[in-house]
């Protein structure tokens, strides 16, 4: 739910900046199901419906759920001086349309879900051996950014903890999952759903103690300029928490085993993997000091073949061997991050 709280750390995603206040039309101030947010000096405006705020702009915008809100709620938006589309901030690529657009399909679809992508053995045991570590570095009380938070996959996996979540994805269908995840597991963290574009996030600078981005860097446009954004956000000591799809001498062999037999279906953006040295490459100049561990040295394909909680403790093995090989470090399937804001 949007609270007061969570509105007085997110920005105005047209001007980049801005003062936010709503109005609720339907529910309670602190448990609102719809409401209108806007900007008290762009008079931006974007809605509230079933409890997720929908925060994009531009290209992206859902033009027809727009319309129908406006018209549902007109003279209420008539007294705020809301126009029927106040302007807002376009220039998004189309590539970032593409991805919204696979988003939205793979959120529920005929061939696989992002449900049934995120439940198979192999995912689990990696989500499992990733935040099992980070879990111990994001304190009580911590504000967390889920950035590119799909369905609430990686979101679930700190929900039980007491901290404030606010979580966005480009994909309006797969955020509404992740809410509807979060209001029915009764989890004890504080969440807001909302669907926003990454290339800005529409988050107040150093406002936050950490980020996740959870294989979402190759997606986006420019993953340099995410690393900036992750940067600007954080509070000094802040912690970047993520994972992504790495450059390996094993990645050929994965490629093939997908054209013989997909796992999933991907919709990369044009750095499709992730290095170390991409990161540090990302991160250089923001303050941010990052550390990377390599996970996953055997194929998704046999591990999937395997009980989730068999595949963890095979995962685990290879892992530490093939993380003590010095040909091999670095080399795992996936670039798993920790980073830090210097005080």
């Amino acid at each position: 739910m949007l609270s007061d709280r969570a509105l007085a750390v997110l920005a105005c995603p047209a001007c980049a900046g801005g003062r936010l206040s709503r109005e609720v039309f339907d529910g309670r101030p602190e448990a609102l199901r719809e409401a209108v947010v806007f900007c008290v000096d762009c008079r931006a405006w974007f809605p509230v419906e079933d409890g997720v705020l929908d925060f994009l702009t531009g290209a992206l915008a859902y033009r027809e759920d727009r319309r129908r809100f406006r018209e549902r709620h007109a003279a209420a938006m008539d007294a705020l001086q809301l126009a029927p589309d106040a302007p807002v901030a376009d220039g998004q690529s189309e590539l970032q349309a593409k991805q919204q657009q696979h988003f939205d399909w793979y959120a529920d679809n005929e061939k696989q879900s992002y449900l049934e992508y995120e439940r198979m053995p192999f995912w689990v045991a990696a989500d499992e051996i990733a935040f099992a570590r980070w879990r111990e570095r994001i304190r009580p009380g911590a504000w967390l950014l889920d950035v590119g938070c799909g369905p609430g996959r990686a979101t679930v996996k700190v929900l039980d903890l007491d901290i404030d979540v606010i979580a966005f994805d480009v994909s309006k269908a797969a955020v509404r999952q992740a809410e509807e995840r979060h209001r029915q597991g009764g989890y004890p963290a504080r969440a807001t759903f909302f669907a926003a574009d990454a290339t800005r996030f529409p988050v107040r600078e150093a406002a936050l103690d950490c980020v996740l981005v959870y294989g979402v860097l190759h997606h986006v446009p420019d993953p340099r300029a995410a690393c900036l954004e992750i940067a600007r956000v954080l509070r000094p000591g802040g912690k970047y928490l993520g994972s992504e799809n790495n450059e390996t001498v094993f990645r050929r062999v994965f490629e093939w085993l997908q054209r013989l037999r997909p796992l999933w279906y991907e919709e990369a953006g044009p750095e499709a993997l992730i290095s170390d040295r991409t990161l540090r490459e990302g991160f250089a100049g923001t303050g941010v000091e990052i550390e990377t561990r390599s996970s996953v040295y055997l194929p998704p394909h046999l591990l999937n073949l395997l009980p989730a909680g068999l595949g963890r403790l095979l995962l685990s093995a290879t892992d530490a061997v093939g993380n003590a090989i010095p040909g091999l470090r670095h080399n795992g399937g996936l670039v798993l991050v920790e980073g830090t804001k210097r005080a």
